[in-house]
């Protein structure tokens, strides 16, 4: 049985990375182990679970020895490295050195350019992924230094979501870059359309940088061409709660806030009749959106910005539709099509509902990783 190492900064089944580590486990044959600075759910999923410390932001620099000890106590057939744009210098530490290893990397994500700044505060940018100190190391740093450190770790399989990770890596000599579209869970329950009170849905974290104040800045235009319409935010408390709770307040009950978890996030998306995730930039979150990619999977028609995080599931005019970031004339009107238009509804339903299940379930993404995988150890 091929045992394999998972290493990854941080771990949470209900985050995009830590899901997919999760549904590694669960799919592809072999005995997973995982080894991160804290595991803060979702630990059943693995033989044997490693927390070595130290900090997110620098793991596992400082860590090395602790490394080297959790990776002598598995003994891998394979490491798995979970990183982003800086997970090819993770390949390279002395601790890995001797490993058959692969990557995936999740996103190489970039300061945002000179007209997304006006989209929120300093300060709401740095609470979030969107200014962090490794997205100004990344958005430095250079495609070739990048592959010449994969290639110097031997690591020359990498597997990633996100577009951009395939333009930069796949173009280079000696790189076997694997792209994948995951989130997509099966489940037969199935949004309807209903024109008398129809639900909005957004389920995820309260920050201005994933657009809330956009929605709710349109949701009175939305309210005036559909009286009966709702909107319910499922909201994972962060700092800027409080002042999005007041704007939200200020519609009366037209508006519904849950801040508690969500048991069963699908059947609250089952429920609505349209999804949207009006992020402001483009990494947002790590690609692909999961909520977005998990409301196509019930049928329910989706809305969302024109970000790389978005970008990688969602087709304008395809299987949902787009609209410019921070425009909520224009997230409005995309929001009223759907509400009104029965015909439209029911054609992004079906298409959406399509690409979740062809192309983006956990099946799909555990065969590529299973095939990467006996690359790997037999090549």
């Amino acid at each position: 049985m091929t045992r394999v190492a998972h290493v990854i900064a941080e771990f949470s089944a209900r985050e995009a990375m830590g899901r997919t580590v999760t549904e590694t486990a669960n799919r592809v044959p072999g005995e997973h182990h995982l080894i991160t600075t804290h595991a803060i759910d979702g630990q059943d999923a693995f033989a044997g679970v490693h927390e070595i410390g130290g900090a997110l932001e620098t793991f596992p620099l400082g860590r090395s020895d602790a490394l080297r000890d959790a990776l002598d106590k598995i003994r891998p057939d394979l490491v798995h490295l979970h990183a982003g744009a800086l997970g090819p210098f993770l390949a390279l530490l002395p601790a890995l050195r001797g490993h058959r290893k692969l990557l995936t990397a999740y996103a190489w994500p970039t300061l945002p350019g000179p007209g997304a700044w006006r989209r929120a505060t300093v300060a709401e940018m740095r609470s979030s992924n969107v200014l962090r100190a490794r997205v100004v190391v990344t958005t430095v740093l250079p495609v070739p230094l990048a592959a010449a450190a994969l290639r110097r770790a031997g690591a020359t399989t990498v597997l990633t979501p996100d577009p951009r990770v395939a333009d930069r890596l796949g173009r280079r000599h000696g790189l076997n870059v694997v792209r994948f579209t995951s989130g997509a869970p099966v489940d037969p329950r199935r949004a309807r359309f209903d024109a008398e009170r129809p639900t909005i849905v957004f389920a995820g974290r309260a920050e201005v940088v994933r657009g809330l104040d956009t929605l709710l800045a349109a949701f009175g235009r939305v309210r005036a061409a559909v009286p009966g319409v709702r909107l319910r935010l499922l909201l994972i408390p962060r700092p800027e709660l409080p002042r999005i709770l007041a704007r939200a307040g200020a519609a009366g009950d037209a508006i519904e806030v849950v801040t508690e978890p969500v048991p069963d996030l699908l059947a609250e998306l089952a429920a609505a009749q349209v999804g949207t995730w009006p992020f402001k930039f483009d990494y947002t979150t790590s690609p692909p959106a999961m909520a977005l990619v998990e409301a196509m999977a019930v049928g329910l028609p989706v809305v969302g910005t024109d970000v790389a995080c978005v970008r990688a599931v969602l087709d304008h005019g395809v299987n949902g539709l787009s609209v410019p970031p921070a425009d909520p004339p224009a997230l409005a009107g995309a929001l009223i099509t759907l509400l009104r238009d029965e015909v439209t509804w029911r054609r992004y339903a079906k298409a959406g509902l399509e690409s979740a299940t062809q192309r983006m379930g956990w099946d799909r993404v555990a065969e590529k990783t299973e095939e990467a995988y006996v690359a790997v150890l037999h090549g």
